[in-house]
């Protein structure tokens, strides 16, 4: 939908078809760092995003064993002072009802639920898509397709015959508590980061602090990739049974867990191929240790939207696309999995990360990812009346 906005912007009628027939709130939060808030800012949606989002003071940093604060990292004030934006966090369901609300007052904008691509076809006057909704088969032409259809894409593998997800080892367990059940030894007003041995756990607020939203990741029993709601914890507690009871007791208030297979989108050598493109998940899928892999595909949207004009050659505009955005992906992707490998340390390793974080200011450990928050695209939208099916 991100891209969706941002094609009309440059002058596109933009046909969004959904697989699924309403946006539930899966995945519970998301956080949304200053580089993806600048471009939804540029979409005239800042606003509704700060009426229902939070701005976390900072990211507070405890021992998953003895509940001890270890550092905080700044975030609120610093964040603006630092970037001239805030770091939030947001429901996810939030998200998707303010760009679906942006997509449907958007005049060159369809937005079709219920709807499925099953075939793309290339031919010299752009693309042709077979769609399957309810009302039957339908034949729509274009002039590009833009697959934006997560980790397990059938187009990644349609396409461009492409490896199927890999699985990291580790599982997320989400939830949602009620602030009010929120022990009040962490503060909601911040991001609390729990790291333990082969684990760790974040919470943090959204709906705009009425409510906590919880994740933990574990190793995995069962390498499945596929998730799995309202999902008995009794694994949960197993693997975090060593953790402090303030924090286990923290888990109790969780009513309905989901868990999630933390997958990876593999090697992929082509996003494109003719004017046909792959972004978000579908390209680049990666390990969520850096609360990034939303804020890309964010990015992608905007870069695709000032690439890609009416009067282009998609093909082209495609592959200056996958060569701008491939490099900065990639190194994103390396320090969330260089995270992981931080978080998860057991002792003596543990031992020593945590007195170097004591031992280095918060403003310190939050230039490890001032070059993503930072981040500007180089350009914006044309300013055009002119309009192609895309």
């Amino acid at each position: 939908m991100t891209a969706a906005l941002c094609l009309a912007r440059n002058g596109f009628r933009v046909d969004v078809f959904e697989k699924a027939p309403r946006f539930d709130p899966v995945g519970a939060g998301i956080q949304l760092s200053p580089n993806a808030l600048f471009i939804l800012d540029a979409l005239g949606l800042g606003r509704e995003l700060r009426r229902v989002a939070t701005a976390p003071v900072g990211i507070i940093v405890y021992d998953a064993y003895r509940a001890r604060k270890i550092q905080t990292i700044p975030l609120g004030a610093k964040a603006i002072e630092r970037f001239g934006l805030p770091y939030l966090t947001i429901h996810r369901g939030d998200l998707h009802s303010i760009l679906a609300s942006a997509c449907e007052m958007a005049a060159d904008i369809a937005l079709h639920m219920d709807t499925e691509v099953t075939d793309v076809t290339e031919h010299a006057n752009g693309i042709s898509v077979l769609v399957q909704s309810s009302n039957g088969l339908i034949t729509r032409k274009g002039f590009c397709f833009i697959a934006a259809d997560g980790v397990h894409s059938r187009y990644r593998n349609d396409l461009f015959d492409a490896a199927s997800p890999v699985h990291s080892g580790f599982e997320a367990w989400r939830g949602l508590i009620p602030v009010e059940k929120l022990d009040p030894a962490f503060n909601p007003d911040a991001t609390s980061l729990i790291l333990g041995r082969g684990s760790h756990g974040i919470f943090y607020s959204v709906r705009a602090g009425r409510t906590v939203n919880v994740l933990i990741a574990i190793r995995s029993r069962e390498k499945t990739l596929i998730p799995n709601k309202n999902i008995d914890p009794s694994p949960l507690r197993r693997a975090t049974g060593w953790w402090h009871k303030r924090l286990r007791m923290c888990f109790e208030q969780v009513e309905n867990w989901s868990t999630w297979p933390l997958l990876t989108a593999g090697k992929l050598r082509h996003w494109n191929e003719g004017p046909c493109v792959l972004i978000g998940d579908a390209a680049h899928a990666m390990l969520p240790y850096a609360a990034q892999g939303a804020a890309m595909a964010i990015e992608d949207a905007f870069e695709l939207g000032l690439l890609l004009k009416p009067d282009s050659d998609p093909t082209s505009a495609f592959k200056s696309f996958v060569a701008r955005r491939r490099k900065r992906v990639a190194k994103v992707a390396k320090l969330a999995e260089t995270n992981g490998q931080l978080y998860h340390m057991g002792w003596p390793f543990s031992a020593v990360r945590n007195i170097g974080m004591r031992l280095i200011p918060g403003s310190q450990l939050l230039n490890r990812q001032a070059w993503i928050y930072g981040w500007k695209p180089e350009g914006q939208f044309a300013d055009t009346n002119e309009t192609k099916s895309g």
